[in-house]
């Protein structure tokens, strides 16, 4: 449709199973089978969810339309977490350079602790953050369509929220506009938080 935003990440809070068996048995099949794996390589790791009970199922859905929002944020925690200046970061805006801030590299490559880390290792698709509560995020390898080897993400809802309403008082404390960028993303993301806890659905990025 004309007018439309074009969007760099989408998330939707709703069952990785996307057709019923009424709709679809053979569609319905195969992506049961796929999630039942993805549920028993969960639990193996300690995080007990029920990825299989609402199939078809999506609650709410919304956007992204820079991922250098999102970046930013990251950049904007990693930061304030650590003391460090965050004057070029709010100078810098919501983008992406082709050299990232080692702030949150160090994060994303477990050189550093953080307490936003499941914010922080958010970075795009093949993303999911699970109605369960656990301490430290997962990733779970997987072959794409092309037979390659990647990895998904696999955060906690309950983690994310607590560490969006921790850093909320921060940014603002910290001299971020609530009308910035990076300040929306941050509602976008508690809003999908509270919608996965409170259907007990898991908020898919992609």
């Amino acid at each position: 449709m004309s007018g439309e935003v074009a969007s760099e990440l989408d998330l939707v809070v709703g069952s990785m199973i996307t057709v019923r068996p009424d709709e679809d048995r053979a569609a319905y099949d195969e992506e049961y089978e796929s999630i039942s794996a993805v549920q028993d390589q969960l639990r193996e790791e300690g995080i007990a969810v029920d990825l299989m009970s609402q199939p078809g199922t999506e609650v709410w859905e919304g956007s992204m339309e820079n991922m250098g929002s999102l970046y930013q944020l990251s950049r904007l925690a990693a930061r304030i977490e650590h003391g460090h200046d965050i004057t070029d970061v709010i100078e810098d805006g919501p983008v992406i350079y082709d050299d990232l801030d080692r702030a949150v590299t160090d994060i994303w490559d477990d050189l550093i602790k953080s307490r936003f880390q499941h914010l922080i290792n958010l970075q795009g698709i093949n993303s999911y953050y699970m109605p369960a509560d656990f301490d430290q995020p997962v990733w779970l390898s997987f072959e794409d369509e092309d037979g390659e080897e990647d990895n998904a993400f696999f955060g906690s809802s309950s983690q994310l929220q607590r560490e969006l309403a921790d850093l909320a008082p921060l940014l603002i404390k910290a001299g971020v506009s609530q009308n910035s960028e990076a300040y929306r993303c941050l509602e976008l993301l508690r809003e999908a938080a509270a919608k996965s806890l409170e259907f007990s659905l898991p908020i898919i990025v992609w």
